[in-house]
């Protein structure tokens, strides 16, 4: 029993978990490569050669596939038109295939390297979301005579107008001669390696924790229904204490919210209802674990509207020095050992280690 009582502060030598409750903020530093596609949707305003289309006699199909990596935007389009003028009911088909090679920015990282006006993208900008895809094309008309035009189009993306609104894009040529509002069916982004990094501070137990953290994210956003799922890498840096410096994974989930969204159509199209900014909520689970220090926790972020930087708040337990409740055999650890081998030796010098024979 003597031997068992000095072993049992060893198998405790390991602390228990502590919380980590922390506050933390950052912003899009490199927006990654992205993947769009799109396609369906019902037109609900048109004018083709300055004749304005009757909505109910539309008949519209259109699809979109468009990659960016940094600056450098690239993809096709291509739709079919057909229907009737307003007021003279003329029918008129038009269709064709546009190659994306450029991009009007959304937005442009990291944050200040542009002026929201100014075009190109300054050398200092090394990323973009698109707000228009920009490419040209031969498109066939018939109205009734027959023509061929080749046209700069500007296509605005889904990313503008979102779920779970979500409201009609814009596709229109550069001399205003074809115009075609519409509600797409399905649009999705692909995003890759997308780097948001920030400032971190709160307490571990009683003790005050700051640094600094990065996340590297890859998500699928489905801009239809408005929601994300998101996976990546996290790491926590120049932290004080200095073994909460950790690295590892990250997944979770977001969704658009319908709450403090600002209509930008006047601003950016100059069409109602065709471009809403809006934020995002998210929220997840990471495991941070270096080897020496396990780090597993929850987040709750609110990025700003549009979604360009955030704020929120995580919780986490944090384990030091191995797995809890295995023993440590330092010279520290075997002091209880050494002193309880130390007094069964002077009990059997004085005699009261032997059981009496009387």
């Amino acid at each position: 029993m003597l031997f068992l009582f000095a072993f049992a502060p060893v198998a405790h030598a390991t602390p228990p978990p502590n919380q980590l409750d922390l506050t933390i903020s950052g912003s899009v530093e490199n927006s990654g490569q992205q993947y769009y596609t799109q396609s369906g949707g019902e037109v609900i305003y048109a004018s083709i050669l300055g004749q304005v289309v009757d909505p109910s006699t539309a008949a519209f199909t259109e699809s979109l596939a468009a990659s960016v990596d940094g600056l450098a935007t690239s993809g096709t389009a291509n739709f079919s038109f057909s229907g009737e003028f307003l007021g003279n009911e003329t029918s008129f088909t038009i269709g064709g295939t546009i190659g994306i090679v450029d991009a009007i920015p959304a937005e442009a990282f990291p944050l200040g390297c542009w002026n929201e006006t100014t075009l190109p993208l300054p050398a200092t900008c090394t990323s973009q979301v698109p707000a228009f895809f920009v490419g040209a094309g031969v498109l066939n008309f018939t109205v009734p005579q027959s023509l061929q035009l080749s046209l700069g189009m500007d296509l605005e993306s889904a990313y503008l107008n979102p779920g779970p609104f979500p409201g009609p894009v814009v596709w229109a040529s550069t001399d205003g001669s074809v115009v075609i509002v519409f509600s797409y069916a399905t649009a999705t982004i692909d995003w890759q390696d997308v780097q948001t990094n920030g400032p971190l501070a709160g307490t571990l137990g009683a003790t005050l924790v700051s640094g600094s953290f990065n996340m590297t994210t890859n998500a699928h956003e489905d801009l239809f229904a408005g929601t994300e799922a998101e996976s990546g890498t996290m790491t926590f840096f120049d932290m004080n204490p200095s073994y909460l410096d950790a690295s590892g994974a990250f997944s979770g989930a977001s969704t658009i919210p319908t709450y403090n969204a600002i209509d930008c159509s006047s601003n950016v199209t100059g069409i109602a209802e065709t471009c809403t900014e809006t934020g995002l909520a998210s929220s997840g689970n990471f495991t941070l674990d270096p080897g020496n220090t396990l780090i597993q926790g929850a987040y709750d972020i609110n990025w700003t509207v549009p979604a360009i930087s955030f704020s929120g708040n995580s919780t986490a337990l944090v384990s030091q020095g191995g797995v809890t409740g295995v023993p440590e055999f330092g010279a520290g650890a075997l002091a209880p050992v050494a002193m309880a081998v130390a007094l069964l030796l002077l009990l059997k010098r004085n005699g009261l280690g032997e059981r009496s024979r009387d």
